[in-house]
């Protein structure tokens, strides 16, 4: 029988506090009829009839028990810390054990994995080889069919004549004849042969066996870990906010602490708010750490739950608040005044009119000023519209001039023109096609890449405030009253749902400042004024027109969202990002929408 060292100390350490308490009754050395007593308070043993006790007088304010009976509590506690400890260790040597029995558990799955897939492969190529072998022979049997029968021809040709020559019956002349127009038949027919002996197989061994040989190299690679769950954690990434990514990192440590730096350990995550489960997605960084992404669509606090091998690691459960505030992520940290339009490149420069001091600012990220654009396009304080071109073009609209303008990184005008049906011209957008599409205040004029009138829309009962591109060429209308959408044509498809449907019975009416549609997400993010209210906020809809929820702007409202753009789809970092340009407070911020 196998008694673990510990285990055999503590059965021994119990066994003698219980002879304590039974057996021994400490007394005083002077007076050993005295049993000794003992202070809680002061945490002094003394003897009530020792007058030399520091402790000989009853004071109210002490808790006086024997010393007998302190000890007794004493040997309670340490035998029940040792009985938890002796449990404890149990309960490892068990989880020990059932991790044993795992891991031969996968051994043995791997190794019939292993000899299943080697099996295939060797019936594979057991059936290649029977089938060439079987090709070959059907391939020589057909060509020694026509050999045959050729020798089947000749032997019956010369048999004919052997026969004809042997009767002497045939006449000369007409022998002749025949012979003669025989001849060359035989010559192509019968004296060579109709087939050929050649036969070759094409392979090019060296290659297979090299391919082969790779391939076997590459296949059965045994991953291996040294995680240790319970040195593991999981933390928020950034804000968690009802229906956008909720991101959360995990990272792993070996036993020792030290970080890892290699993925492809089976994690497991759910997340659950009351007794739903919502669905959380898992991105293997392959350095050591695990993106867990969860969307929540209801305000409350989710327990996210994470195990590596099936044991949670140490912050697990990890608790988190989630509610329907959705902050700035971002602030472009540069001075603007009363700016309308902002747009970011393929580079991830960003594009600002800014509006108050008659110029356009391309700004890097962390505000490092890279030029300053000015042009007459510009002046009046009046530019309203901005939009980025191929071959490092702008696009410029000024509603006080009523020009629309094409300038380059140097701000030199390459064309410009004034037309005469604009009364108010607001804001400017140009699609894939290269059209310009320029909203003024009752219709939208489209122009060709080469600044000719195309043709124009109404937008009967509501005066327009805005005009951007949607999906296939669409056109998205803003109006004093709400979104509308056209199709290239011009003609009306549908309105947006910019509210609740609770909102909108109770009469709330909205003005759009700005619109953006994202072709990645099939979103539309807008930024309206609430009227009723006085309260501006973005609006997320689908794009056939349903709503889905709003971006409060909470810790630094907006005051005037009067333009809305997104990164280029080849910086898929920045996807799930709007960029919101305030005229009020002359601020770019970065918000999250998906």
């Amino acid at each position: 029988m196998n008694i673990h060292y510990d285990s055999f100390y503590l059965i021994f350490l119990n066994i003698g506090f219980q002879k304590q308490r039974k057996d021994v009754v400490p007394s005083c050395a002077v007076h050993p009829s005295s049993e000794l007593s003992y202070c809680e308070c002061c945490d002094l043993v003394f003897c009530q009839s020792c007058q030399a006790s520091l402790i000989n007088k009853k004071c109210t304010q002490h808790t006086v028990i024997p010393f007998s009976i302190a000890l007794k509590r004493m040997s309670e506690i340490v035998v029940y810390k040792a009985k938890g400890r002796l449990k404890a260790l149990e309960q490892a040597h068990e989880t020990v054990t059932q991790e044993i029995e795992q891991l031969d558990q996968n051994v043995d799955k791997i190794l019939e994995q292993i000899n299943t897939t080697f099996q295939e492969v060797s019936s594979i190529v057991e059936n290649r080889r029977r089938d060439i072998i079987e090709s070959v022979r059907v391939r020589r049997d057909d060509k020694r069919k026509v050999l045959k029968d050729q020798i089947e021809a000749i032997t019956d040709e010369k048999k004919k004549l052997e026969k004809e020559l042997e009767s002497c019956q045939l006449d000369v002349r007409s022998m002749a004849r025949q012979l003669k127009s025989m001849e060359s038949s035989w010559d192509r027919q019968l004296t060579q042969p109709r087939e050929n002996a050649f036969l070759r197989l094409n392979t090019n061994s060296t290659q297979l066996v090299c391919d082969i040989h790779r391939s076997l190299a590459e296949f059965g690679t045994l991953s291996a870990s040294t995680t240790f769950p319970g040195e593991c954690t999981i933390s928020l990434v950034e804000p968690a906010a009802t229906h956008i990514d909720t991101k959360f990192l995990v990272k792993t440590f070996d036993v020792d602490g030290r970080s890892r730096t290699s993925g492809g350990d089976p994690i497991d995550v759910t997340a659950k708010h009351g007794n739903e489960t919502n669905s959380v997605t898992v991105n293997d960084l392959n350095n050591g750490t695990y993106e867990v992404i969860l969307r929540a669509s209801t305000p409350s606090e989710y327990s996210i739950t994470v195990t590596i091998f099936g044991r949670p690691i140490r912050n697990s459960p990890f608790t988190v608040k989630i509610d329907d505030r959705h902050p700035p992520r971002w602030q472009l940290p540069i001075e603007l005044l009363r700016p309308t339009k902002t747009h970011i490149d393929t580079n991830e420069l960003f594009y600002v009119l800014d509006s108050g001091n008659n110029r356009i600012r391309i700004v890097k990220e962390n505000g490092n000023l890279v030029s300053d654009i000015k042009s007459k396009c510009l002046d009046g304080q009046s530019a309203v519209g901005l939009s980025l071109l191929a071959g490092d073009e702008l696009a410029v609209l000024n509603w006080k001039t009523k020009a629309v303008s094409r300038i380059n990184m140097k701000g030199e005008v390459i064309q410009s023109i004034n037309f005469s049906e604009f009364k108010e011209p607001i804001d400017l957008a140009v699609d894939n096609r290269g059209r310009y599409l320029i909203a003024d205040s009752d219709k939208i004029f489209v122009f060709d890449s080469s600044l000719r009138p195309q043709f124009s829309f109404p937008v009967k009962g509501h005066r327009i405030t805005c005009v951007n591109l949607g999906l296939d060429d669409d056109i998205l209308v803003g109006t004093n009253d709400g979104l509308q959408l056209f199709d290239g044509a011009g003609r009306f498809l549908r309105s947006f749902d910019l509210a609740p449907n609770e909102t909108t019975q109770s009469g709330a009416r909205f003005i759009v400042n700005s619109v953006v549609a994202c072709p990645i997400t099939s979103k539309v993010i807008v930024g309206i004024t609430n009227v009723k209210l006085n309260k501006a906020v973005l609006a997320v809809c689908r794009y056939k027109g349903s709503f889905v929820f709003y971006i409060d702007s909470y810790g630094s409202r907006l005051r005037s969202p009067c333009g809305i753009s997104l990164a280029p789809s080849n910086l898929e970092s920045r996807t799930g990002q709007c960029y919101v340009t305030d005229h009020v407070t002359s601020t770019v911020k970065t918000f999250q929408y998906q």
